[in-house]
């Protein structure tokens, strides 16, 4: 680009170099992640295979063992993906496995692991009791740390009737039940203890059995190999359900990828794509006008067929709902809005319609009492479920866009439940996502096209995007520099309230960020353990540039 081209002529140079960009990449009726390995899910990986399938994964150990060793940062530690910045769990995770599995080959690289724990405060330096147990144990099962410096896992919560149970552990049930059995070979207890956990684990167990029919029976957990490989670990060390310890076994086989690496998120379906980076390209696309391209459609498509059309026993949830590896998985309220949004931006058949009314129909009855929407169980206690401000401003917009009136009960319980949490800056907090650009910038733009910009909700939650805005005209998570995907949330919401001039400094910011092939370098979201657990996805960041300058300038929705 020139410098003698308009703000406008830029954004639509950038927009259509954007698009090719992203239509090139789409294969059959959907879009591949081009996600880099994942440390974390390499390191679960080798701990369960030589634990539980030594002799026959042998090859895949040893190149896991290679893998890890070269994916080590400077500083000691390892990022939860290749190359990202060091975090507490990918670093216990690797450091446990090498010392575990590599022997004198891996000395080194477990020296300046360990080296990189204790500088950051050990085990003892986190805050998160869940964080400090799971690292702590997965240390003590290599050798080092001392499980019983650690917290109790209460794993009577269990026993608890199921109802309150599932409010309780949520989402985090699996990664729970395996802290458990790993405590009860890596701690000692006395009698009591002892007797509780004896109870439990047929409970335990049949527990994952409910996770694992939920996924098809692919032996994955999330279709993550590292929480996989956690689950797996666990149960083998402790004698425990062999045929989910085979099932594992043969998803991470089968998931290896080549030189020894394993994905973050690998779903169990033949083409292994993911929902979530998905739904914000396809959305993206949709806002720039392209909603009648072929690949659009396939991709919309293929979408709205991954609904689920059995209700939920994990969550005891209905059916209509979507989840991140495809077909089979956890059925969850930030991939249905995501792929509702869709729909409701793109015109339907009859029976795209009847998997609207499924969605929407989802929705309406998985709404807290409390008025907002969390991630995967309704009345969630889990703080890290929800209640999240972001799922619940875009459900708002859904449920607005398909004729519920802003009288309706369910969007009224809403509005009051965003009221009563917004922060006294005027931000939000989403609960998958760092920083609080996303929430906040969602809440702008539902509030916006419900013709309520001028609430004070909006005005405070207006000011502080505006305010938070960066000299060089991004946004940032709040912890480095500005991102692609804050600022094509932050754009995005402006535009939909009317302030044009701090989206054109969004955009322009954008428009120089993008690369010679049409992409930008996205930042860094949250997964499970908030601020412990990142990872990157170019289709979440190129989605939201794109429906960014569509919305500023590019002739879209």
């Amino acid at each position: 680009m020139t410098g003698s081209l308009s703000t406008q002529d830029r954004v639509r140079q950038a927009l259509d170099d954007a698009g090719k960009a992203l239509l090139a990449a789409a294969r059959p009726g959907s879009w591949p992640n081009p996600r880099r390995p994942a440390v974390s899910g390499a390191a679960g990986a080798v701990l369960a295979l030589h634990v539980a399938d030594p002799d026959r994964s042998a090859d895949l150990i040893a190149d896991g063992v290679d893998w890890l060793v070269r994916a080590q940062n400077d500083d000691g530690g390892w990022g939860t993906l290749e190359h990202l910045p060091s975090d507490f769990v990918a670093t216990a995770m690797a450091t446990a496995a090498l010392r575990l599995v590599a022997g004198e080959s891996g000395a080194e690289a477990v020296a300046r692991g360990l080296g990189w724990i204790r500088r950051r405060g050990g085990v003892e330096g986190l805050d998160d009791p869940m964080m400090a147990q799971l690292t702590g144990l997965v240390l003590s099962i290599a050798g080092l740390y001392d499980a019983n410096r650690l917290r109790r896992v209460p794993v009577e919560l269990l026993l608890l009737p199921a109802r309150l149970r599932r409010r309780l552990l949520s989402y985090l049930t699996p990664p729970f039940v395996a802290l458990a059995f790993m405590q009860a070979r890596q701690r000692r207890h006395g009698r009591l203890a002892r007797a509780v956990e004896r109870l439990a684990r047929p409970v335990a167990v049949r527990l994952l059995e409910e996770f694992f029919r939920q996924e098809g029976e692919s032996g994955s957990y999330g279709g993550d190999p590292w929480l996989t490989g956690l689950v797996c670990t666990a149960l083998s060390r402790a004698n425990a359900a062999p045929h989910l310890v085979r099932a594992s076994v043969g998803y991470l086989r089968a998931t290896a990828q080549p030189g020894g690496a394993w994905h973050l998120v690998h779903g169990v379906e033949r083409d292994r794509v993911e929902v979530t980076g998905m739904a914000f390209s396809v959305h993206g696309l949709v806002r720039a006008g392209l909603a009648d391209d072929a690949r659009v459609l396939a991709g919309r498509d293929w979408l709205a067929r991954c609904q689920q059309r059995e209700p939920s026993v994990v969550y005891a949830s209905p059916a209509g709902a979507w989840t991140w590896t495809g077909r089979t998985g956890w059925p969850n309220a930030l991939e249905t809005v995501l792929v509702l949004r869709i729909l409701v931006d793109t015109e339907r058949d009859e029976e795209t319609d009847r998997i609207l009314d499924r969605g929407v129909a989802w929705l309406r009855a998985q709404q807290d009492n409390r008025g907002s929407w969390s991630t995967f169980v309704r009345n969630s206690l889990v703080p890290l479920d929800g209640p999240c401000p972001f799922i619940t401003a875009v459900a708002v917009e859904i449920l607005h866009a398909v004729g519920v009136s802003t009288a309706d009960p369910v969007i009224e319980r809403a509005l009051r439940w965003l009221a009563k949490s917004q922060a006294p800056d005027g931000s939000f907090e989403a609960r998958w996502h760092r920083g609080g650009v996303p929430a906040t910038a969602a809440v702008v733009h539902a509030l916006s096209r419900l013709g309520m910009s001028g609430h004070p909700v909006a005005i405070r939650a207006r000011d502080w995007l505006l305010a938070s805005q960066r000299d060089d005209g991004s946004w940032s998570d709040g912890r480095g520099d500005g991102t692609p995907d804050e600022t094509g949330h932050a754009i995005s919401a402006l535009v939909a309230c009317g302030q044009h001039e701090a989206a054109r400094r969004g955009v322009e910011w954008l428009v120089a960020a993008q690369g010679p092939d049409g992409w930008w370098e996205p930042g860094q979201c949250c997964i499970y353990i908030r601020d412990h657990v990142h990872y990157c996805d170019p289709l979440i960041a190129q989605g939201l540039a794109v429906g960014a300058l569509a919305a500023f300038g590019g002739g879209g929705r």
